[in-house]
């Protein structure tokens, strides 16, 4: 299990190898980028097919995460940039109290416990800084997702019917 706090996590995955879990720096800029377009390519599991900033901006991003509004972790397996969940609370006295998170891993790096320690990174963050209440979307048809967060203890809020295309299949009927 990944502990809170610490600057560096390791923990043994399903398939036998070794995950560190840390807090994202700005030098991550470029894996970063190749993460989110290696996931995006997919066009199924993930909003965002590609990244659309350039690497200064990604640089300038991680660096302003300040730990306490938010933050980005990354798991490191073989030595190559495998998951990476970035969280924020929201801005407002009114919604400081509740956290946002994304995520993504590299297909090889699914199913076998890597996603369940990111999510568990961020639940760890966000007790230690007084958020009580945490949010995701995720598309319908991702089914694993959808199992591992309900796994952690999410619960379906409510759905956004039509708001997305996926395949370009539309995922409501308009009349």
């Amino acid at each position: 299990m990944v502990a809170s706090g610490a600057a560096r996590v390791q923990c043994l995955l399903k398939d036998g190898r070794a995950a560190t879990f840390r807090l994202a720096v700005p030098d991550d800029a470029a894996s970063i980028t190749d993460l989110v377009n290696t996931a995006g390519a997919e066009k199924r599991w993930v909003l965002r097919e590609r990244a659309t900033w350039s690497l200064e901006e990604e640089r300038k991003t991680l660096g302003a995460a300040d730990g306490t509004r938010s933050t980005f972790f990354v798991a490191v397996v073989d030595d190559r940039l495998s998951g990476l969940l970035n969280i924020s609370r929201g801005l407002w006295p009114k919604n400081a109290h509740v956290a946002e998170f994304g995520m993504a891993c590299l297909p090889d790096s699914r199913r076998i416990g890597l996603g369940t320690a990111l999510v568990q990174r961020a639940l760890d963050w966000s007790r230690s800084v007084g958020v009580r209440k945490v949010n995701l979307e995720v598309f319908s048809i991702n089914t694993p997702a959808i199992g591992l967060y309900r796994k952690m203890g999410f619960t379906e809020e409510g759905r956004r019917h039509g708001e997305f295309e996926i395949d370009g299949v539309p995922m409501t009927l308009w009349l």
